[in-house]
Protein backbone atom coordinates (compact mmCIF):
# COMPACT_ATOMS: atom_id res chain seq x y z
CA UNK A 1 0.00 0.00 0.00
CA UNK A 2 1.82 3.49 -0.95
CA UNK A 3 2.31 5.56 1.74
CA UNK A 4 2.32 9.49 1.71
CA UNK A 5 5.52 11.69 2.26
CA UNK A 6 6.05 13.95 4.97
CA UNK A 7 5.47 16.85 2.69
CA UNK A 8 2.40 15.68 1.35
CA UNK A 9 1.17 14.21 4.23
CA UNK A 10 1.16 16.92 6.23
CA UNK A 11 -0.09 19.09 3.52
CA UNK A 12 -3.48 16.88 3.38
CA UNK A 13 -3.83 17.53 6.93
CA UNK A 14 -3.71 20.98 6.19
CA UNK A 15 -6.42 21.28 4.07
CA UNK A 16 -8.24 18.67 5.93
CA UNK A 17 -8.76 21.14 8.91
CA UNK A 18 -8.98 23.98 6.67
CA UNK A 19 -12.10 21.96 5.43
CA UNK A 20 -13.15 21.44 8.89
CA UNK A 21 -12.81 25.30 9.89
CA UNK A 22 -14.77 26.42 6.66
CA UNK A 23 -17.71 24.16 7.61
CA UNK A 24 -17.74 25.18 10.71
CA UNK A 25 -17.82 28.67 9.68
CA UNK A 26 -20.15 27.87 6.85
CA UNK A 27 -22.57 26.54 9.29
CA UNK A 28 -22.55 29.74 11.81
CA UNK A 29 -22.50 32.23 8.76
CA UNK A 30 -25.81 30.02 7.51
CA UNK A 31 -27.82 30.65 10.98
CA UNK A 32 -26.67 33.72 11.48
CA UNK A 33 -28.43 35.01 8.11
CA UNK A 34 -31.65 37.44 9.14
CA UNK A 35 -35.13 35.18 9.92
CA UNK A 36 -37.86 35.80 7.87
CA UNK A 37 -40.01 35.65 10.95
CA UNK A 38 -40.24 37.58 14.00
CA UNK A 39 -39.54 36.47 17.39
CA UNK A 40 -41.80 34.15 19.48
CA UNK A 41 -43.22 32.63 16.21
CA UNK A 42 -44.03 29.07 15.36
CA UNK A 43 -44.08 28.80 11.53
CA UNK A 44 -42.46 26.98 8.09
CA UNK A 45 -42.57 28.14 5.14
CA UNK A 46 -41.23 27.65 1.90
CA UNK A 47 -39.68 30.57 -0.85
CA UNK A 48 -39.08 30.24 -4.29
CA UNK A 49 -38.67 32.88 -6.75
CA UNK A 50 -40.68 33.31 -10.21
CA UNK A 51 -40.10 34.58 -13.59
CA UNK A 52 -42.73 35.93 -15.33
CA UNK A 53 -42.76 36.20 -18.93
CA UNK A 54 -38.95 35.76 -18.88
CA UNK A 55 -37.80 38.73 -17.72
CA UNK A 56 -39.64 39.75 -14.19
CA UNK A 57 -38.70 37.96 -11.56
CA UNK A 58 -40.16 37.78 -8.03
CA UNK A 59 -39.91 35.91 -4.70
CA UNK A 60 -43.46 33.99 -3.26
CA UNK A 61 -43.21 33.13 0.22
CA UNK A 62 -45.80 30.88 1.64
CA UNK A 63 -46.01 31.23 5.40
CA UNK A 64 -48.12 28.50 7.38
CA UNK A 65 -47.97 28.97 11.26
CA UNK A 66 -50.51 25.73 12.16
CA UNK A 67 -47.96 23.73 12.71
CA UNK A 68 -47.28 21.32 16.17
CA UNK A 69 -44.37 20.19 17.28
CA UNK A 70 -43.34 17.61 19.99
CA UNK A 71 -40.12 15.96 21.55
CA UNK A 72 -40.74 12.47 21.22
CA UNK A 73 -38.76 9.82 23.67
CA UNK A 74 -36.62 6.11 21.68
CA UNK A 75 -35.22 3.05 23.27
CA UNK A 76 -31.80 3.93 24.45
CA UNK A 77 -32.00 7.56 25.82
CA UNK A 78 -32.70 8.95 22.38
CA UNK A 79 -34.91 12.20 21.75
CA UNK A 80 -36.17 12.92 18.21
CA UNK A 81 -38.29 16.29 17.28
CA UNK A 82 -41.51 15.52 15.13
CA UNK A 83 -43.15 18.53 13.09
CA UNK A 84 -46.33 18.12 11.84
CA UNK A 85 -47.45 20.76 8.98
CA UNK A 86 -51.09 20.79 7.44
CA UNK A 87 -50.70 21.08 3.86
CA UNK A 88 -53.94 24.03 4.23
CA UNK A 89 -52.04 26.19 5.89
CA UNK A 90 -50.01 27.77 4.04
CA UNK A 91 -50.66 31.18 2.66
CA UNK A 92 -48.76 33.18 0.06
CA UNK A 93 -51.54 35.83 -0.37
CA UNK A 94 -52.66 34.08 -3.35
CA UNK A 95 -55.69 32.03 -2.81
CA UNK A 96 -54.86 30.24 -6.38
CA UNK A 97 -51.44 29.32 -6.02
CA UNK A 98 -52.09 28.29 -2.37
CA UNK A 99 -54.65 25.81 -4.27
CA UNK A 100 -51.91 24.54 -6.37
CA UNK A 101 -49.29 24.27 -3.52
CA UNK A 102 -51.75 21.44 -2.27
CA UNK A 103 -51.41 19.31 -5.27
CA UNK A 104 -47.79 19.47 -5.44
CA UNK A 105 -47.45 18.65 -2.25
CA UNK A 106 -49.49 15.74 -2.69
CA UNK A 107 -52.54 16.24 -0.32
CA UNK A 108 -54.67 13.99 -1.39
CA UNK A 109 -52.50 11.49 -0.22
CA UNK A 110 -51.25 12.72 3.34
CA UNK A 111 -52.96 15.94 4.06
CA UNK A 112 -49.91 17.26 6.26
CA UNK A 113 -45.83 17.32 5.90
CA UNK A 114 -44.06 15.60 8.60
CA UNK A 115 -40.57 16.23 9.60
CA UNK A 116 -38.46 13.81 11.70
CA UNK A 117 -35.12 14.80 13.41
CA UNK A 118 -32.37 12.38 13.56
CA UNK A 119 -32.62 10.94 16.79
CA UNK A 120 -29.58 12.39 19.66
CA UNK A 121 -29.29 11.93 23.05
CA UNK A 122 -30.08 15.23 25.56
CA UNK A 123 -26.51 15.72 25.86
CA UNK A 124 -25.43 15.77 22.47
CA UNK A 125 -28.99 17.87 21.70
CA UNK A 126 -27.52 20.20 24.29
CA UNK A 127 -24.14 20.60 23.02
CA UNK A 128 -25.78 21.08 18.93
CA UNK A 129 -28.21 23.85 20.94
CA UNK A 130 -25.00 25.67 22.51
CA UNK A 131 -22.94 26.05 19.11
CA UNK A 132 -23.64 29.51 16.97
CA UNK A 133 -25.12 26.91 14.44
CA UNK A 134 -25.33 23.25 13.87
CA UNK A 135 -26.94 21.25 10.94
CA UNK A 136 -30.59 19.65 12.16
CA UNK A 137 -30.98 16.46 9.68
CA UNK A 138 -33.72 14.24 9.54
CA UNK A 139 -36.98 13.12 7.07
CA UNK A 140 -39.86 15.19 5.74
CA UNK A 141 -42.43 12.78 4.88
CA UNK A 142 -44.39 14.07 1.39
CA UNK A 143 -47.75 11.68 0.45
CA UNK A 144 -46.53 8.75 0.66
CA UNK A 145 -42.68 8.66 0.84
CA UNK A 146 -40.02 10.33 2.73
CA UNK A 147 -36.65 12.01 1.59
CA UNK A 148 -33.61 13.56 3.60
CA UNK A 149 -33.08 16.70 4.32
CA UNK A 150 -30.50 19.12 6.31
CA UNK A 151 -31.41 22.73 7.87
CA UNK A 152 -28.54 24.40 8.74
CA UNK A 153 -30.13 26.09 12.21
CA UNK A 154 -29.55 28.11 15.81
CA UNK A 155 -30.97 27.74 19.09
CA UNK A 156 -31.96 31.14 20.60
CA UNK A 157 -31.87 31.09 24.53
CA UNK A 158 -34.56 33.63 26.06
CA UNK A 159 -34.93 33.91 29.68
CA UNK A 160 -37.78 31.45 29.63
CA UNK A 161 -37.89 29.92 26.38
CA UNK A 162 -35.75 29.01 23.59
CA UNK A 163 -36.46 29.04 19.79
CA UNK A 164 -34.90 27.34 17.14
CA UNK A 165 -34.50 29.03 13.64
CA UNK A 166 -33.26 27.64 10.38
CA UNK A 167 -33.25 27.41 6.82
CA UNK A 168 -32.35 25.10 3.95
CA UNK A 169 -32.37 25.07 0.27
CA UNK A 170 -33.52 22.14 -1.82
CA UNK A 171 -34.18 21.41 -5.49
CA UNK A 172 -37.73 20.45 -6.21
CA UNK A 173 -36.57 17.15 -7.86
CA UNK A 174 -35.02 16.07 -4.59
CA UNK A 175 -38.68 15.33 -3.25
CA UNK A 176 -40.09 13.72 -6.33
CA UNK A 177 -42.18 17.30 -7.33
CA UNK A 178 -42.14 19.59 -10.58
CA UNK A 179 -41.70 23.27 -10.03
CA UNK A 180 -45.46 24.87 -10.80
CA UNK A 181 -45.62 26.28 -14.15
CA UNK A 182 -48.14 28.35 -15.70
CA UNK A 183 -48.95 28.42 -19.84
CA UNK A 184 -46.13 25.79 -20.64
CA UNK A 185 -43.72 28.55 -18.71
CA UNK A 186 -44.09 31.12 -21.11
CA UNK A 187 -46.18 33.12 -18.33
CA UNK A 188 -44.82 31.98 -15.07
CA UNK A 189 -42.22 29.34 -14.30
CA UNK A 190 -40.51 28.56 -11.32
CA UNK A 191 -36.85 28.14 -10.41
CA UNK A 192 -36.03 24.27 -9.83
CA UNK A 193 -34.52 25.88 -6.13
CA UNK A 194 -36.43 25.44 -3.10
CA UNK A 195 -36.09 27.35 0.09
CA UNK A 196 -37.32 26.07 3.32
CA UNK A 197 -37.47 27.88 6.66
CA UNK A 198 -38.55 27.22 10.01
CA UNK A 199 -38.67 28.60 13.70
CA UNK A 200 -39.99 26.87 16.47
CA UNK A 201 -40.85 28.32 19.62
CA UNK A 202 -39.58 25.67 22.97
CA UNK A 203 -43.61 26.88 24.88
CA UNK A 204 -45.26 25.56 22.08
CA UNK A 205 -43.02 22.03 21.89
CA UNK A 206 -44.61 19.17 23.55
CA UNK A 207 -41.75 18.08 25.94
CA UNK A 208 -39.01 20.40 24.48
CA UNK A 209 -37.82 20.84 28.48
CA UNK A 210 -36.64 17.38 28.01
CA UNK A 211 -33.88 18.28 25.75
CA UNK A 212 -33.47 22.14 26.42
CA UNK A 213 -30.75 23.33 28.09
CA UNK A 214 -30.20 22.40 31.95
CA UNK A 215 -29.80 26.32 33.02
CA UNK A 216 -33.11 27.40 30.99
CA UNK A 217 -35.26 24.40 32.59
CA UNK A 218 -33.99 25.15 36.19
CA UNK A 219 -34.45 28.55 36.10
CA UNK A 220 -38.26 28.39 34.94
CA UNK A 221 -39.13 25.84 37.61
CA UNK A 222 -37.75 27.53 39.72
CA UNK A 223 -39.81 30.66 39.48
CA UNK A 224 -36.55 33.10 38.65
Amino acid sequence: MPTLRPRKKALLVRLLRSSWIFLVVGLAWAAAEPSIFEEGSHCVAYRVQKTVFFFKKDTVTGKNCEVSAQVLPEVGGLYLIEVNIPIRGFNSDDADRDKDVMKILKADQRPELTFKSVSHSVEQWREMFAQPGFELAGELFIGEKSFPVKLQSRYIQHEDSGEIDGRGTVRFQDFGLKPPTIAGGIVTSVKPDLELHFHLTSQRILGADSIRPVKAVTEVKGGK
